[in-house]
């Protein structure tokens, strides 16, 4: 929580802005997703807004010749209650996943 008691998440993320586009959508499932390409909102099905996001390109990490995408994400869930803010973490955690040990 920020100073206003609004609930913000902050990340840096391994994904392109175009890997973010395709995995979001199907991250939320029923709900919707609107907006980009910097700026997106996602309600339940019944229209309840339960987040913003808001993605920022940063430079790539460099390990060697190998190149990775880094974008900063920042999750505004302000307007959701404790519940819808509880189910938006969990699909969008599985969502964006990537398997590895």
């Amino acid at each position: 929580m920020n100073g206003n008691g609004e609930a913000i998440i902050f990340l840096e993320m391994g994904y392109s802005r175009d890997e973010f586009f395709r995995v979001l959508p199907a991250a939320m499932r029923d709900w919707s997703v609107g907006g980009g390409p910097d700026l997106w909102q996602v309600s339940t099905e019944t229209g309840d807004r339960v987040a913003s996001i808001r993605i920022e390109t940063l430079p790539e990490r460099a390990m060697g010749s190998l190149r990775l995408p880094v974008l900063a994400v920042s999750i505004d869930l302000a307007n959701a209650s404790a519940d819808q803010a509880s189910e938006f973490v969990r699909r969008f955690e599985r969502g964006f996943h990537r398997g590895g040990g």
